[in-house]
């Protein structure tokens, strides 16, 4: 049996959060932090294939949190995607700088989410959609 990447998914909304593991689960193993304090921590103690990166969160935004976890990976690269509700020139341009890899745009829809996260991982998608 082939292990299931594992994907650290970032974000203070709870409904998010919900959201992303409904569309996400059974087809990669799920980790979830609330808050970028969380997220660093969790890399810390784990290898994560994929980290999907809330920009907008208090405290520690998705920018400096990327920014730790870069400083923190000795040479490896995690891919991590930006997750936002707009994503200005400007706000692309900081999130390219704090090393993220893409971008997914609220609302997230989950097929497409699921066919570019394979993307990164070379596989074929095999999301269903059930709707």
């Amino acid at each position: 049996m082939i292990a299931k990447r594992k994907i650290l998914v970032v974000d203070d909304n709870a409904g998010n959060r919900l959201l992303l593991k409904y569309n996400l689960e059974g087809y990669f193993d799920i980790d979830f932090a609330s808050n970028g304090f969380s997220a660093i921590n969790k890399c810390r103690e784990n290898i994560y294939d994929l980290i999907i990166m809330d920009v907008h969160m208090p405290e520690l935004d998705g920018i400096e949190t990327t920014k730790q976890i870069r400083e923190m990976q000795n040479g490896k690269h995690t891919p991590i995607f930006a997750i936002t509700s707009n994503m200005f020139r400007e706000q692309r341009i900081k999130c390219i700088e704090a090393g993220m890899d893409d971008y997914i745009i609220k609302p997230i829809h989950a097929k497409a989410l699921v066919e570019r996260i394979n993307l990164y991982f070379n596989t074929t998608s095999h999301y269903h959609d059930n709707q």
